[in-house]
């Protein structure tokens, strides 16, 4: 007995043995094998995402420069500059400058502040007042700082002071200062004669700039973006000392460097020339070393889960019925696993059609000519608060495994429970059918587990598809589906969102901008050739890194030039008119351009062009009548209108209303009504004995103290007072 307890162990143990090396090799090989690869892949992705971050920051650096570039010459600056005083009263023409020098509503995120100095005639202009310069508490700091740019021979360029204590850093924000620290766009003009007249400096607001590196550190990629050698933005200082650890020994490539803390960093630099920039992306090479990890884990555990086998079959063999009734049951579940197997794997993309057929042959199971996939998640959160995942994941497998007969029926294999989702494959001979039995299955779903388990249900529904190599595809689009804001609307209840108009629900959300088309539309709408171009390269080059593609694109595409076709039928303009016999195939051309730089150009120079052109002539055309039926419904309605109701009846922008009354009247739309106005309110002053708030009502002003504010800001004195005045000349005239 004990020799045979002996040979028993020793086999027991060379089992174990003959089990546990190739394992141990394998996940040394593999961990390997997976570094090596992954180094490689690395290499190529650290270069492709150091690109990207290049190409984010300058467009950002470049849109700001030629934002400004532009804004100098803009009539608001020039008026800033010809103020030989502090024009302290002078509030509209103030607030233009100020809108236009703190940017654009796509830049004016990036600006955290900016100084306008008029170093010719002695003041300065901030974002918290304007000053003398001879009132300044940091006046001879300026002054030295005035110095120091008259040695520089640029008009326009970037200027690094990150290093500089602001006079707002750490204290209360008490006016009185001119900030000149951190990362700088100085712009100035200067003459021979005079000198330099005046001087902008616009400060940039790191941490929004940080924002744009924020995808890359979830990718576990580090960026720091140095100007003229010093640190404007950084995501792992670690990353920075790297690189001015080894640019202090070598010149910088592309490779691995080891950091002062002992790391190793893997870099990829990016020197910009027009912005004196330096981007650095890197990866720690640590995380990519201990994703094979894994391996090495997975071959400890399964020589640990072989040696729990062998103990178990080697208890067994006492008990010689205990592995004939295992065998027993794995030969009865045997098909319910593959089937679900095979589910799994076609939802993974694991399988081509040969292997599929030969599946489906072998086991039996039905083919169908359209399928859909369903995927399902209980709303715990509406009855109980936070629920675990691992309690959601068995509540789901639960309903999954104990759904009724009829139910289960519908499908074509058996419910799986993946990636957190409950999913179910259904099919049917043809589209319409399979419709219905989706509708019905979604019903029964809905009614049973509210009725057994009292949970609103979320469900996520593919669109059809007639191959099972789509099956993966079909995964995407129902977590995308059920994981869609939409489910939010029905929040008391189950919901329901199908993939088929997913992408029409929440367009925005995903590649299409709806802002940037508004933006667009008015670009092109005002004539504005090159913001239109600027704009639709914004677009288009969206639409490309969003990756958007095949009848997609296509939407995304004749959307665009649906808005954009719009502006002239608005003005009552034919497309025939702007296009000739071309009207019936732009739209076609434009979805069949591919590539990037040659749709920007068919579009600008095949549809905005000539929309312009057409606009421009109409509207010259057409200006003395618009001044002219402008001016008669401001004294049809009393002066009670506004711009955008004129607009909407003489259906034109409120823009270019504006632009025409400037252009032919020297007055805007505002001088009209607050004149029109006037005009009626002085006839009711000196016609009638009607008290001021009788006549503020009439004029449609809610408060009768703006009423009387603006009769004092036209006429210089009070209603009552005008009224006084005219009735005592009045009564010396005898009348």
């Amino acid at each position: 007995m004990k020799t045979n307890v002996k040979y028993e162990n020793r086999l027991f143990l060379q089992f174990l043995f003959l089990v546990t090396v190739p394992l141990i090799i394998m996940g040394i090989v593999s961990y390997c094998i997976y570094v090596r690869g992954e180094t490689a892949k690395s290499r190529l992705a650290l270069d492709s995402y150091c690109k990207s971050v290049a190409n984010e920051y300058e467009n950002v650096f470049s849109s700001i420069r030629e934002y400004y570039l532009d804004s100098t010459s803009n009539t608001s600056v020039k008026w800033l500059v010809n103020q030989k005083e502090v024009p302290y009263s002078r509030y509209k023409e103030l607030r233009q400058a100020q809108n236009l020098l703190q940017g654009n509503y796509f830049l004016s995120k990036y600006i955290s502040f900016y100084n306008f100095i008029n170093v010719k005639e002695g003041w300065v202009l901030n974002k918290y007042g304007m000053y003398p310069v001879e009132d300044l508490k940091n006046k001879s700091e300026l002054e030295g700082f005035l110095a120091e740019q008259k040695e520089v021979p640029v008009s326009l360029y970037w200027l690094n002071r990150t290093d500089a204590v602001g006079p707002y850093h750490g204290t209360v924000k008490e006016s009185g200062f001119v900030d000149m620290s951190g990362e700088l766009l100085v712009v100035k003009e200067e003459f021979s004669s005079v000198g330099t007249v005046y001087l902008l400096t616009v400060r940039l607001d790191t941490a929004r700039l940080a924002d744009l590196s924020e995808p890359y550190q979830k990718m576990g990629y580090d960026v720091t973006v140095l100007s003229n050698g010093k640190v404007l933005m950084e995501t792992n200082p670690g990353l920075t000392r790297t690189y001015f650890a080894a640019a202090g020994k070598e010149s910088i490539e592309n490779g691995i460097y080891p950091s002062p803390s002992g790391k190793k960093y893997r870099l990829s630099v990016i020197e910009s020339a027009g912005n004196d920039l330096t981007y650095i992306t890197g990866m720690d090479l640590a995380k990519m070393n201990r994703g094979g990890i894994p391996f090495v884990l997975a071959s400890i555990a399964i020589i640990a889960v072989f040696g729990v086998i062998l103990v178990l079959l080697k208890l067994a063999a006492v008990a010689f019925s205990k592995p004939v009734q295992m065998l027993l049951s794995f030969v009865d579940d045997q098909n319910a696993q593959i089937k679900d197997l095979f589910l799994t794997n076609l939802l993974k993309g694991e399988l081509n059609m040969e292997k599929i057929q030969d599946t489906m042959k072998k086991y039996e199971m039905e083919s169908w000519s359209a399928y859909r996939l369903i995927a399902i998640s209980c709303k715990f959160e509406e009855k109980e608060g936070p629920v675990s995942q691992e309690e959601r994941d068995r509540v789901n497998k639960e309903i999954s495994g104990n759904l009724p007969d009829s139910v289960r029926e519908a499908f074509f294999l058996s419910p799986v429970l993946y990636e957190h989702m409950a999913l179910f494959l259904i099919g049917e001979n043809d589209d319409l059918e399979l419709d219905n039995k989706t509708a019905l299955v979604y019903k029964q779903i809905k009614d049973h587990v509210m009725e057994h388990y009292g949970y609103p249900v979320a469900f996520g529904i593919s669109r059809t598809f007639h191959k099972l190599t789509h099956a993966g595809r079909a995964y995407e689009e129902c977590s995308e589906a059920l994981h869609s804001k939409n489910h939010n609307r029905n929040e008391h209840g189950s919901s329901l969102v199908l993939y088929d108009d997913y992408s029409l629900m929440d367009p925005a959300g995903n590649v299409y901008d709806r802002i940037m088309e508004d933006e667009l539309s008015h670009a092109v709408d005002s004539c504005n050739e090159e913001e239109a171009r600027r704009l639709l390269e914004l677009v288009v080059g969206r639409m490309e890194m969003k990756g958007a593609s095949g009848m997609e694109r296509t939407y995304y595409v004749t959307r665009l030039l649906t808005a954009i076709l719009d502006i002239p039928a608005r003005a009552s303009i034919s497309l025939s008119d702007v296009f000739g016999n071309e009207q019936y195939n732009v739209l076609t051309k434009a979805a069949n351009v591919y590539g990037q730089k040659e749709l920007v150009t068919y579009i600008a120079d095949e549809i905005f062009q000539p929309v312009m052109t057409a606009l421009t002539e109409a509207r010259q055309a057409s200006g003395s009548q618009i001044v002219k039926e402008v001016t008669r419904m401001i004294k049809d309605n009393n002066g009670n209108l506004s711009l955008n109701e004129c607009a909407d009846v003489l259906s034109y922008h409120p823009n270019y209303i504006s632009r025409v009354l400037k252009r032919e009247k020297g007055v805007s739309f505002t001088d009209m009504i607050n004149e029109e106005k006037l005009k009626i309110a002085k006839y009711l002053l000196l016609t009638t004995t009607d008290p001021i708030s009788e006549i503020s009502a009439k004029l449609n002003y809610n408060n009768v103290q703006n009423f009387i504010r603006f009769f004092k800001n036209q006429v210089g004195i009070t209603p009552s007072a005008y009224r006084k005045q005219h009735k005592e000349s009045d009564d010396c005239l005898g009348i």
